[in-house]
């Protein structure tokens, strides 16, 4: 079972809500207006066609425009199940859009005997089938804030990176206070940033707050209101603030983590990607650029100590 349940959140904004927590396990919306706008793919065929059927229910064309917050793959890998639609998305999503091959994914999620920086990883893989699996990029590129028009539905696409990523794009519906944000937001789960900025997430998150809508669709977690931006924001916050101190202070990324104060955060999902976020403000204390090369294993590993430690 896909785990998959469609919500109205107002007279043309639909949301899938993903109920089955995990990495990959994401959401998508449907602007069901002006031919049909579908906001992010999912992370295999399966879970994008048990997607697609969702939506045909209430919009029974095929929809006209998909637009991808960003390039992770499991808000766009399923972009090939809709092939006449026009694919929007910001350079940075563009640019990214092959970083990560799903021949490579599958070849982890395949394996017997996993490196340990890799097993993590290879179980949360397991509930997925990227066999056939073929990337559908971007069709048409925007590098800023751009206005649609769908049929007298307004459609704002917000540029928000770099972020969570470079191309983060939240997309919002401002007469129907509906905000869909991709990856900006993590809801009920904790958060994870690879490149981009811990600041400019945090002033990402401000700008979405600052937009006041009603319904909130994360990448990954239930719907919420604006209050669950405001959350996310402060745990960034939390993070970024506890991880400069430690950082000056020489103190592993692991010591770090002990730190932190999970109170408001300890029912979250997955609470030990505070060590990733922890990664990203050390490598922004050392000066490196937020698209700069890391370790990607080092962060992985600490990772995983730092599920062992709280599990």
């Amino acid at each position: 079972m896909s785990g998959l349940v469609r919500r109205r959140l107002s007279a043309h904004v639909y949301a899938a809500e993903q109920t089955r927590p995990g990495m990959g396990m994401s959401n998508s919306g449907l602007i069901a207006a002006g031919g049909g706008l579908v906001v992010d793919t999912l992370f295999d065929l399966a879970l994008t066609r048990d997607l697609a059927k969702l939506y045909a229910d209430v919009h029974p064309a095929s929809p006209r425009r998909i637009v991808n917050t960003h390039h992770n793959g499991d808000h766009c890998w399923g972009n090939q199940l809709f092939p006449d639609a026009e694919i929007i998305a910001h350079r940075g999503c563009a640019d990214r859009f092959s970083a990560t091959a799903p021949a490579h994914l599958d070849a982890i999620r395949r394996m017997t005997d996993p490196p340990e920086h890799l097993r993590d990883l290879h179980e949360e893989l397991a509930p997925f089938d990227f066999t056939g699996v073929e990337l559908a990029p971007p069709t048409t590129v925007v590098d800023g804030d751009t206005v649609l028009d769908l049929d007298g539905v307004r459609v704002d696409l917000v540029y928000a990176g770099p972020a969570h990523t470079e191309g983060d794009l939240a997309v919002h519906v401002p007469d129907e206070g509906v905000a869909l944000l991709g990856d900006l937001l993590f809801h009920g789960c904790a958060p994870v940033g690879w490149e981009g900025s811990t600041a400019q997430w945090i002033a990402a998150l401000r700008r979405i707050e600052a937009l006041e809508p009603e319904h909130v669709v994360p990448g990954h977690g239930p719907v919420c209101g604006v209050e669950g931006v405001r959350v996310q924001r402060e745990y960034l916050e939390d993070v970024q603030a506890l991880a400069r101190e430690a950082w000056a202070a020489g103190k592993s990324v692991l010591d770090c983590c002990r730190g932190l104060e999970r109170g408001p955060y300890a029912a979250w999902d997955e609470p030990w990607r505070a060590a990733a976020n922890v990664h990203r403000v050390y490598r922004e204390c050392e000066g490196a650029a937020w698209d700069a090369p890391y370790d990607t294993a080092a962060v992985l590993r600490d990772t995983r100590a730092l599920r062992a430690l709280w599990s």
